[in-house]
């Protein structure tokens, strides 16, 4: 009996050895290539997180300083900052906007973003900000387009918000955030990962209230298809990305299908055609390694931009590679995003610089 209890053991061991190795990328590598030139572009040194294009200004806004499962507030020595980048300029500069009126402005430091078209035509932002405590929110700025500043408009803090990573706007007070995990530092973020017990997951905020959608999962880039019907979720640590209905009246969503990536997609954005485009991990041991230790510049991860077509009734997607570096160019993508009618493309970084490229390559076979 002891025998058989032990061959059980080791083969739950050996399983979970293998699926641990799996999901840390050990046996994966990358290979450079870029669909153009690809330059970088002046202004963020300290991360360019998350990009929300507004299309009908023909903007970028960038988030840059982010501070992520900080056990020690001391080494958080830079500032957060949102950046703006003109679209129809070919400067290869973003410029750092001004924030009046925030509540904590030494509190700054920016993760996941998103925007609303208001009424009258100005720009909403939606962003999740951390401390240097690494307590969180979500802050809400109007855009100023006449003297390009941003005017704080409120602050929300709530029990839900266990660890904000993304965030999708769905009204002038309502919105969608992701959270990645539940602990709070490096060690306690160690056992979810070993451990497979995460405390994430999806969270709406009407603008009063707020209500799980999704919980005790990982739930990392989230945006909504351009008919805001189709919610899509990275599920990074496990490779996949899921893929739901959304009903905003009926405050909604029914699972249609799990995309397998094989790698570790970040956040998203949805093109013109309804593409789904990620700046992806690719070999997630190097992330980790990075990512534990961001202030180190001989330490740099593999970058991958994808894009996904999906198929009509959303089960299937063809997946294109358009970008892949191994850290040295382009370290820790975390974003990718297309303009001009998908002939540019913006990549971010979690802690380093911004990559704007050239797409000079077909994308469809």
């Amino acid at each position: 009996m002891l025998k058989i209890v032990l061959v059980v053991l080791l083969a739950f061991l050996v399983q979970y050895v293998f699926k641990t190795l799996l999901m840390f990328d050990i046996h994966k590598r990358t290979y450079n290539h870029r669909p153009g030139q690809c330059r970088k572009v002046e202004g963020p040194v300290h991360g360019s997180e998350d990009i929300t294009i507004v299309d009908e200004k023909n903007i970028a806004f960038i988030t840059s300083g982010l501070v992520y499962l900080n056990d020690d507030p001391s080494h958080a020595t830079w500032k957060g900052e949102i950046f703006l980048y003109d679209l129809t300029s070919r400067a290869y500069k973003a410029e750092s906007i001004p924030i009046l009126n925030l509540q904590e402005p030494n509190s700054f430091h920016p993760h996941g973003i998103s925007h609303w078209i208001m009424k009258d035509g100005s720009v909403r932002l939606f962003i999740v900000v951390h401390s240097k405590e690494f307590k969180h929110s979500i802050v809400i700025l109007d855009y100023d387009e006449k003297n390009k500043k941003l005017n704080h408009v409120k602050t929300l803090k709530d029990e839900k918000f266990v660890r904000p990573n993304d965030i999708i706007a769905t009204g002038e007070s309502s919105f969608l955030v992701s959270n990645d995990g539940g602990a709070q530092t490096v060690l306690g973020n160690a056992v979810e990962m070993f451990t497979g017990f995460f405390k994430g997951g999806l969270v709406y905020y009407d603008g009063k209230e707020s209500q799980y959608l999704l919980e005790n999962t990982v739930a990392n880039g989230i945006i909504l298809s351009r008919d805001r019907k189709t919610l899509f979720v990275s599920h990074i640590n496990q490779e996949t990305i899921g893929v739901f209905s959304w009903d905003q009246k009926k405050v909604a969503i029914r699972k249609i299908s799990e995309i397998e990536t094989l790698t570790g997609c970040d956040n998203f954005y949805i093109d013109q055609e309804n593409n789904l485009w990620s700046g992806c991990h690719p070999v997630l041991k190097d992330a980790v390694g990075h990512l534990g230790d961001y202030t180190n510049p001989s330490l740099y991860s593999q970058s991958q931009v994808l894009r996904f077509k999906f198929s009509s009734d959303l089960k299937t997607a063809e997946m294109v590679e358009v970008f892949s570096d191994d850290g040295r160019f382009t370290s820790a993508s975390a974003i990718a995003a297309t303009f001009d009618n998908g002939k540019q493309l913006l990549i971010g970084t979690v802690f380093r610089d911004l990559t704007h490229c050239d797409i000079d390559v077909p994308l469809d076979f």
